[in-house]
């Protein structure tokens, strides 16, 4: 079941979570192709293409290699976690790619998994698709160096029954902002500072 992989990673994050770290934030999409059993999904090869937008439009372009996890992920319908034995940090570093000095890579920390055979969602009528939802993070190395906020992630890789020929399937990533830690105590000192003003105010 060799299926064509669109594939879009969308992150919309903040400031590193390491100190002096650089700011990642932007998107990019990535076409490739891969397999997907009732209980693995194996990836093949791929190429940064279409949108990049972010710190990624800084240093990606189109045309670009992106290298998967190799080898089969498994899963199981419902939340998955990484396989401690395979996975010991806890993390699927599950795409990298590298370009201009910089290498990005996208980290699952966990993930749902399930099938559509009903022609909803987004699948084809007729077709079985693997849709995958979870958690990660990107991070990057080299002429920038950092860690992403948390980011959420889904795929949908779609086979159509008596279809050989590659098929679409695609895969998005979304990461919500952190501050910093400076950012948070500078926040706090604000309202500390807010809280004094109105206490002296009150007491006149």
């Amino acid at each position: 079941m060799l299926k064509r992989l669109f594939l879009v990673a969308t992150m919309i994050i903040g400031s590193a979570l390491v100190a002096h770290a650089d700011s990642i934030t932007g998107f990019f999409s990535v076409v490739g192709t891969n397999t997907f059993t009732s209980n693995t999904i194996t990836f093949g090869s791929a190429n940064v293409a279409g949108a990049i937008g972010g710190t990624f439009a800084t240093y990606l372009t189109d045309d670009n290699p992106v290298f998967f996890l190799p080898g089969p992920l498994p899963y199981n319908q419902g939340p998955n976690v990484p396989p401690p034995a395979q996975f010991p940090l806890g993390f699927v570093p599950i795409l990298t790619t590298t370009e201009n000095g910089v290498t990005f890579t996208f980290n699952m920390t966990n993930y749902d998994a399930g099938f559509i055979d009903n022609g909803t969602n987004g699948c084809t009528s007729g077709s079985t698709c693997l849709t995958v939802t979870g958690n990660g993070f990107f991070s990057a190395t080299g002429a920038i160096t950092g860690t992403s906020a948390p980011a959420n992630f889904s795929f949908t890789s779609q086979y159509v029954a008596g279809q050989p020929q590659t098929l679409p399937t695609t895969f998005s990533a979304s990461a919500s902002v952190i501050p910093e830690p400076a950012s948070l105590l500078l926040m706090g000192s604000g309202l500390i500072g807010m809280v004094g003003v109105a206490r002296r105010r009150f007491s006149l």
